[in-house]
């Protein structure tokens, strides 16, 4: 490269030349080319030999990939700033996917000689690149079904290994004592009874050993195009995802609790966000793994501005080409159109729908699981069975002492009250509900014939998301509780069904709800200052106009 000063500035956000000077990175960006191509260019196809490594400067794009034997999927986006290429020359293997210009793009290239050379003269660069590979190995092994529809998922990080070592010590340990204690006792006893109980006990050291690692390998943490999100599982018995969007991250901090931790390189990330810190904790690589979080909300905040500017532009274009204030056609007042009104029929098959999940125009409301239900009204259920039973039973002559009329009577007494109990309960689990509207997120319970208590905030004062799954039964039957963070505020949606679903349902609202709330304020400021700037386009003109007339006279 002849001019490596020129992409000094683009190159040192990049968290892969995170430990390197402004000199260094200088050293690596002059064996960097410039390479342009225009949209469509194939860079390099799936399973070809890797040759280079490459960084985008400008433009975008695709990355392609086809599964065996079937259509190439696009399955992310990459933009200025990211890079690519870097599996195949770190590991010798092929090409995982085909990349394609989306844009007109300017990349910067790296041969695989010099790719080489810059990792054995800066060795701290080869744990950054592992870090982006093995996300892309996680990534591809998990399936996020939270996502959004343009949301790319930038880095996924576990607990450092000597976690999983720590935590496999002690089965580990069992399971030799165990082995040892059940030879010894089956030759000093000379039972062979000893050793089959020995070999069933090492059956379970073994299944501890392997919860122990599959556990280690469900606790996850994820950097996306769009938030910061922390998933844990533990099986069968536990399940959460908490997040928080980039826009709402105020500081990221390292943290190492010693000398050990500095050496192993372990330590914890603090992402301060304004309803409270989410925390990574014992990750490998800390720093570089803050200094990634920090490039993505970096772009955010940079991708906020040139859309800004880009609208304000927009704005004064409109404004100067409208004309005076005067000039501007009312607005349009565009009528909702009105929902159809219901059949009674409807109204009565709406009422008594069992729906846990369910649109009411623009909001969305949940109801807790039907486990919950079930577990309020299978007594008076059993009673209307036994009811219904005893019928039959004095219907078919079963009950030789019960007369038929008798038997009706008393079932119709029992009917009654058992009945009434029954919908006491539908209703009551009927009416508890929880609602996100477009602006709102609410929490309403209401008992038949009583109190009717509501809870509501604004959505926008929502500041993270996570759900809890907690238990054997909660993870079989998908159920548990969503909580949401506010500013003094906190609701809890129990009890949902697929948790994971609604937590997803209102994090879009939040999203959609703040997206709507900035290009309206921007828009309000776009247009004030296209007003002010119009005006004093009219002014400058007039005051030319005056110059111009004034030196036609004096000319005269």
């Amino acid at each position: 490269m002849e001019n490596p000063q020129a992409f000094l500035g683009r190159l040192r956000p990049i968290y892969i030349f995170k430990g390197l000077t402004d000199d260094q990175i200088l050293e690596a960006a002059r064996a960097l080319a410039v390479e342009r191509h225009p949209a469509g260019t194939v860079i390099f196809e799936q399973g070809e030999v890797g040759q280079d490594f490459y960084i985008i400067d400008q433009g975008q794009v695709k990355v392609l990939r086809a599964p065996e034997g079937r259509e190439p999927k696009h399955v992310a986006t990459l933009v200025p700033g990211d890079f690519f290429g870097e599996r195949s020359l770190l590991y010798g293997r092929k090409r995982s996917a085909t990349i394609e210009a989306a844009s007109d793009v300017e990349l910067l290239r790296l041969e695989k000689a010099d790719f080489d050379e810059l990792l054995r003269r800066y060795p701290q660069i080869r744990p950054n690149l592992v870090l982006s590979t093995e996300s892309l190995d996680l990534m591809r092994r998990n399936r996020f079904r939270w996502l959004g529809k343009d949301e790319v998922i930038y880095l996924i990080a576990r607990k450092h290994r000597i976690r999983l070592y720590m935590a496999l010590f002690w089965p580990i340990a069992a399971g030799l004592l165990l082995a040892l204690a059940a030879v010894w006792l089956a030759l000093y006893f000379e039972n062979m009874a000893i050793a089959w109980a020995g070999a069933a006990l090492e059956a379970l050291a073994a299944g501890w050993l392997l919860w122990v690692y599959v556990d280690w390998g469900n606790d996850l943490y994820i950097v996306t195009s769009q938030r910061i999100v922390h998933l844990e599982k533990i099986v069968a018995i536990y399940d959460s995802r908490q997040e928080a969007p980039l826009t709402t991250i105020r500081a990221v901090d390292v943290a190492t609790a010693d000398p050990v931790q500095r050496i192993l390189n372990m330590g914890d990330v603090v992402v301060n966000t304004y309803s409270g810190p989410i925390t990574l904790k014992s990750v490998p690589n800390p720093t570089v793994m803050a200094a990634a979080i920090e490039q993505h909300w970096d772009r955010m905040r940079l991708r906020e501005q040139e859309a800004n500017e880009a609208q304000r532009r927009q704005a004064l274009r409109e404004r100067i080409e409208r004309g005076p204030e005067a000039d501007r056609p009312p607005a349009k007042r565009q009528r909702k159109p009105q929902p159809r009104a219901r059949s009674f029929g409807e109204e009565l098959a709406r009422f008594f729908s069992f729906q846990v999940r369910f649109e009411e125009g623009s909001s969305v409301v949940y109801r807790k699981h039907w486990f919950i239900l079930a577990g309020r009204i299978w007594k008076p259920s059993l009673g209307l069975g036994l009811v219904a039973a005893g019928l039959a039973a004095a219907a078919a002559g079963l009950l030789p002492a019960l007369p038929l009329v008798t038997a009706l009577l008393v079932a119709l007494v029992a009917f009654v009250p058992l009945a009434g109990w029954w919908l006491y309960e539908f209703i009551d689990w009927h009416n508890d509900i929880y609602m996100v509207t477009e602006d709102q997120i609410l929490d309403i319970a209401k008992k038949p014939l009583g109190t009717e208590r509501k809870k509501s905030a604004p959505l926008e004062s929502m500041q993270s998301l996570k759900y809890e799954r907690p238990g054997l039964l909660g993870v079989l039957l998908n159920y548990g509780t969503v909580v949401a963070h506010g500013i003094g505020v906190e609701f809890r949606f129990e009890g949902v069904f697929d948790p994971v679903s609604v937590q997803a349902d209102v994090y879009r609202r939040m999203e959609a709800l703040q997206q709507r709330r900035k290009a309206a304020d921007e828009a309000r400021r776009n247009r004030e200052m296209a007003d002010w700037l119009a005006t004093y386009h009219r002014l400058e003109e007039e005051e030319h106009g005056a110059k111009t007339e004034a030196r036609q006279r004096d000319q005269k």
